[in-house]
């Protein structure tokens, strides 16, 4: 009997699993489904040496970060390959390893065209009620004092003074306002 074939998206700037780690992985997936391919994102050679070897052995592919990733923690290239991965028919369910960004719409598509979407990550998210299932990876999977790379911060700008702002009191202002209260009015015919 064929196995359904799956497909992993990996963002493996957002999870920063080790090469180790991603192949138990996809060694576990690998016993209900056939992985055709993965495809890495926000994939840096330098940064990611223990993925080199494994990507070309394998034939994988990769994308290099995005600018989109900054502002949104979701890499656009990794939401426009899952819609391209929508329109497949020889793809019954895809991985995702994606960052904070919100990732509802490109999950509505594929199961509404019917694909399986797991997540995988070390802990549920706010959008794994949308996934078909949740892939649990260990935090021994995880690299060890990885950081991101720097961003530079930027500095602060110390707030400008503001000046005080001085009321000039217009005449006709207070004519019409005391005209509208009534009160010079009210003050003749009082006893």
């Amino acid at each position: 009997m064929n196995k359904p074939k799956m497909i992993i998206l990996a963002d493996i700037a957002s999870l920063k699993v080790t090469c180790v780690g991603f192949k138990q992985i996809v060694k576990n997936l690998e016993a209900k489904y056939e992985i055709v391919t993965c495809k890495f994102f926000s994939y840096v050679a330098k940064r990611n040496r223990d993925y080199n070897e494994y990507i070309s052995a394998n034939g994988y592919g990769v994308s290099l970060p995005s600018a989109s990733r900054r502002r949104n923690k979701l890499d656009s290239n990794q939401v426009i390959e899952a819609a391209d991965i929508a329109y497949n028919d020889r793809i019954d369910a895809v991985a995702m390893i994606s960052g904070e960004g919100d990732i509802l719409p490109v999950i509505d598509l594929l199961k509404g065209k019917g694909k399986e979407v797991f997540d995988i990550n070390v802990e549920s998210g706010k959008y794994n009620y949308a996934y078909s299932g949740f892939i649990a990876v260990p935090t021994s999977a995880l690299r060890e004092g990885y950081t991101a790379p720097a961003t530079k911060a930027k500095a602060k700008k110390a707030p400008k003074p503001v000046a005080p702002v001085q009321k000039t009191v217009n005449p006709y202002v207070e004519q019409a306002r005391n005209v509208l209260s009534g009160s010079e009015i009210l003050s003749k015919y009082r006893r």
